[in-house]
């Protein structure tokens, strides 16, 4: 019975072999990707690295921090790794596919990147004066009176822009490599694996807490770059650099720098005196940053709105 379902005849199986290796190909990497992810509470569990004060403190921060990833850049990720699978072949070269869809693929891939650089970038600057008014409100006085709460928050922010880029990137790797190629970048996931819980103990016992958000951002740093080399590749053959558009316009990294020092002051000078007043800084200072975004940024803006109208209208339809 179970032979018969699986098979047509002595030599055809109703299950294509290509398929059932790549899904093996994902399994294996989900295991791997799973000590990335929760690795630092395996080192946390298995050797007592930390107090159960400082644990808590590290869980609070890093839950808050991955709200970010949660609701904005996993989305994005998710949207883009079923957009690139429908755009782009797997196992045919770029310059034999479609070059239409070719373009348009590289182009997404350059924006997407640009967008969630630009959010990573202003979390990172508005995190380091924002952080402890941040923690105040959601905990009070006793959350943010030991400093190693703010500290964590503020070093996180780093960890998220790395986190969003890496989303991106390695959210067309997956999109587009083939079973092979998958397998070699699973046993190198094992290397970084390995590596990871090797450095988050040692940064941890050297520095405290902080030593795992640093070795999530060597992690993260680590996939980015192997993300990047194979997406050079791939493109190599084209006319299309993708990741030349991940770079913000240096007017939005200008107006950011100086919304940052402001900030900053704002955080020293203002912010014992009114929590509301820093508060209300940095709203019109974010709304001047967001401003300058998408002055910047007007024709990926139309280009999305033009998408949207398209795919509404043909629900529509």
């Amino acid at each position: 019975m179970l032979i018969s379902i699986f098979r047509q005849g002595e030599t055809d199986s109703l299950l294509d072999k290509k398929t059932c290796l790549l899904t093996v190909s994902f399994l294996k990497q989900s295991a791997v990707k799973q000590i990335l992810t929760e690795g630092e509470k395996y080192v946390m569990t298995i050797s007592p690295v930390l107090t159960f004060s400082e644990q808590s403190m590290y869980d609070i921060v890093n839950n808050l921090g991955s709200l970010a990833a949660r609701f904005i850049f996993r989305p994005i990720e998710e949207s883009s790794y079923f957009y690139f699978t429908q755009m782009i072949k797997r196992d045919v070269p770029l310059e034999d596919q479609n070059q239409g869809k070719i373009s348009e693929s590289a182009e997404v891939v350059g924006q997407l990147g640009k967008i969630v650089t630009s959010i990573g970038l202003v979390i990172v600057v508005f995190g380091q004066s924002y952080s402890h008014a941040f923690l105040y409100l959601y905990g009070g006085k006793q959350l943010v009176e030991p400093d190693l709460p703010v500290l964590l928050m503020r070093y996180h922010s780093f960890a998220i822009v790395l986190l969003a880029v890496n989303g991106v990137t390695e959210g067309y790797v997956f999109a587009t490599m083939d079973n092979q190629q998958i397998d070699r970048y699973n046993y190198l996931m094992v290397i970084f694996s390995i590596v990871f819980l090797l450095i988050s103990y040692v940064f941890t016992c050297t520095i405290g807490p902080v030593g795992f958000i640093l070795a999530n951002c060597f992690n993260m740093s680590a996939r980015i770059i192997h993300s990047i080399i194979f997406i050079r590749k791939r493109y190599k053959n084209t006319r299309h650099n993708p990741l030349i558009g991940f770079f913000p316009g240096k007017k939005f990294l200008s107006v950011l720098i100086l919304s940052g020092i402001l900030a900053k002051i704002s955080e020293m000078v203002i912010y014992e005196k009114s929590l509301l007043l820093h508060i209300s800084i940095g709203a019109v200072l974010f709304a001047t940053v967001a401003f300058f975004w998408c002055l910047e940024n007007l024709k990926s803006l139309k280009l999305g709105y033009d998408k949207y109208k398209r795919r509404v209208s043909l629900k529509m339809d």
